[in-house]
């Protein structure tokens, strides 16, 4: 870290349940952040596999803080880190995922040049089993938030702005806490801005995810969304169903039949299917997490000599935009 006083200070906060085997990549990929000063804060959610909670107590030599706490759910886990942090900016880090060194340096520098945004959000890097995929996330746009969400939860955040949009809705420990953010910034007039590098890296470590979870609920979370922020959808009603209307056509998806599902999307979901049972996946499930446990540098010599590098894709079809995977014992936590 520089000694620059006049350089700003992030607090990241790693909300950490259950997954004790990766807190530490996550936690050392925020320490090791270049030219930039960051506090890293850990809050051990209520973990209960025996391990987790010291393995959250051993990053304290690191100068890690480390906060243990029943179980109350992910946006709880969050909001509590965020009410210890010190710094001018805050970041939410989840405890399997981790973070390129440019991270603050790249998000800050976009931040500074726009004194009226709320944060600065960057592209999203699937690894493991989602390897090779990237999220391209969009231009901020706030009639397209009303439509779905637009990046990860993984972003720079002006401190000032998360506490006056009350942070993160503790209620909503089922999925979309992070959309729900975003709206109420949206609603307050602010707006985000956009880095066109993967600089997060969200592991994917297994095949049933918090976001499968999220998407099987979707109709009535999103209710949930629009009751949240009544005015700011009901301002917007028309422009939101020319836009989600549009979208359907542009992507070939108008044509629905009995079903309810749009007949070209049926075509695509019958080709995932048979990639997903294919003997090559079946294989790279069961090896996935022997690899996912060795160090990174090792995963990516492996790759290298396996010939299994493959340039980034535009999109992944089993990925939603909404980011949320970890949280309550009772979800399926993931991926």
């Amino acid at each position: 870290m520089p000694s620059d006083p006049a350089t700003p200070l992030t607090s990241f906060v790693i909300p950490c349940f259950n997954h004790g085997a990766w807190v530490a990549e996550a936690a050392r990929s925020c320490l090791d952040q270049r030219d930039a000063k960051a506090e890293v804060i850990v809050v051990n959610d209520g973990s209960d596999d025996g391990t987790t909670p010291a393995a959250c107590d051993a990053l304290e030599p690191l100068g890690v803080r480390v906060i243990h706490q029943p179980n109350a759910g992910l946006p709880a886990a969050r909001n509590a880190g965020a009410r210890i942090a010190t710094g001018d900016y805050l970041a939410f880090l989840d405890a399997d995922d981790w973070i390129e060194p440019s991270f603050l340096r790249v998000l800050h520098t976009k931040l500074a040049a726009d004194p009226d945004a709320s944060h600065a959000y960057c592209q999203e890097r699937l690894t493991d089993l989602g390897k090779g995929v990237i999220w391209r996330v969009p231009e901020w746009d706030s009639i397209l938030l009303l439509v779905t969400n637009l990046h990860p939860v993984t972003c720079l955040i002006r401190r000032d702005r998360f506490e006056a949009a009350e942070g993160f809705d503790e209620s909503m420990n089922d999925g979309y806490e992070d959309w729900d953010l975003w709206l109420k910034f949206a609603a307050h007039g602010w707006h985000g801005v956009r880095v066109r590098e993967p600089l997060f890296n969200w592991r994917r470590h297994s095949q049933q995810t918090m976001i499968d979870d999220a998407t099987a609920r979707h109709e009535a979370l999103y209710r949930r969304l629009i009751a949240n922020h009544q005015d700011f959808f009901a301002n917007h009603a028309a422009e939101v169903a020319v836009r989600a209307n549009t979208i359907l056509r542009q992507a070939e998806c108008h044509w629905i039949d009995e079903t309810h599902t749009p007949i070209e999307l049926q075509y695509l979901h019958a080709v995932r299917d048979a990639y997903h049972n294919s003997d090559e996946v079946a294989i790279a499930r069961r090896l996935g997490p022997m690899l996912s446990r060795l160090p990174r540098p090792a995963r990516a010599a492996l790759r290298k000599l396996s010939g299994d590098a493959k340039p980034d894709l535009v999109t992944h079809p089993a990925t939603e935009p909404e980011r949320t995977k970890k949280g309550r014992p009772t979800e399926s936590n993931g991926p």
